[in-house]
């Protein structure tokens, strides 16, 4: 049974309330964009208040001028990351890594693809959240990655001019010292067409009670075993 992880923001029902208001006078039209705005940062705020784990989030995830903008810390900002998504129970981002001009190039440099958890800005964040709270982040083989990523609905775009590889990469479980897992950060990879072929890495952080009861009832202790590569 898969997760549903990502309810995206309605911007397209914002934009089309908008529309109508570039057919007003100057003032009127001001106060529905005001209002519009306004609704927005309403929403940023409820969201972001309903988030399960806000110390990890807070690792990952800015909201600034009081829900007018949000996006990710600087840190990811400069690594290339933008934001795709907040929940209750995840934060999502993305980066671009290449524009590989065709589909069978961009399957190339994943068949070269060789994952280094000391390259990893989302990793380093993620691993530093999980000690500042006493626990520890564990990193997984990109075998038992794949296994992760399938009990999961990713939020990507699927669809015809468009491949996935989520096996790749290296992923991470935070536990307690007891042996309770706490949260997730699985990566997978999409080439799509446009202007090219875009290969993006997808970064997920999976939160809240139940994601992790999920992953602890449906893996065998052994096979956290048999992956583990280390603790970061």
């Amino acid at each position: 049974m898969k997760q549903t992880l990502l309810n995206r923001p309605r911007r397209r029902l914002l934009a089309m309330a908008a529309a109508p208001a570039m057919l007003l006078p100057a003032a009127p039209a001001h106060a529905i964009l005001d209002w519009l705005a306004e609704r927005a940062a309403d929403n940023r705020r409820k969201r972001y208040d309903a988030v399960l784990d806000k110390a990890l989030v807070d690792a990952l995830y800015v909201l600034e001028e009081d829900g007018k903008k949000e996006g990710l810390v600087p840190a990811l900002r400069q690594a290339g990351y933008k934001l795709n998504g907040l929940n209750i129970d995840l934060v999502a981002m993305e980066r671009i890594l290449f524009n590989t001009g065709n589909m069978a190039s961009a399957e190339e440099k994943m068949r070269a693809f060789v994952p280094d958890v000391g390259a990893d800005p989302v990793a380093a964040l993620y691993a530093g959240a999980a000690k500042a709270r006493g626990n520890v982040a564990k990193a997984y083989k990109p075998a038992f990655s794949g296994r992760l990523n399938r009990m999961y609905k990713q939020p990507l775009v699927f669809g015809q001019g468009r491949v996935e590889w989520f096996d790749r990469d290296l992923s991470f479980i935070e536990w307690t010292p007891e042996g309770r897992v706490v949260s997730l950060l699985l990566h997978a990879y999409q080439a799509s067409t446009s202007m090219g072929v875009f290969l993006t890495r997808h970064s997920t952080v999976l939160l809240g009670p139940a994601n992790a009861r999920h992953v602890e009832n449906n893996i065998r202790n052994s096979e956290f075993a048999d992956f583990e590569l280390r603790t970061l």
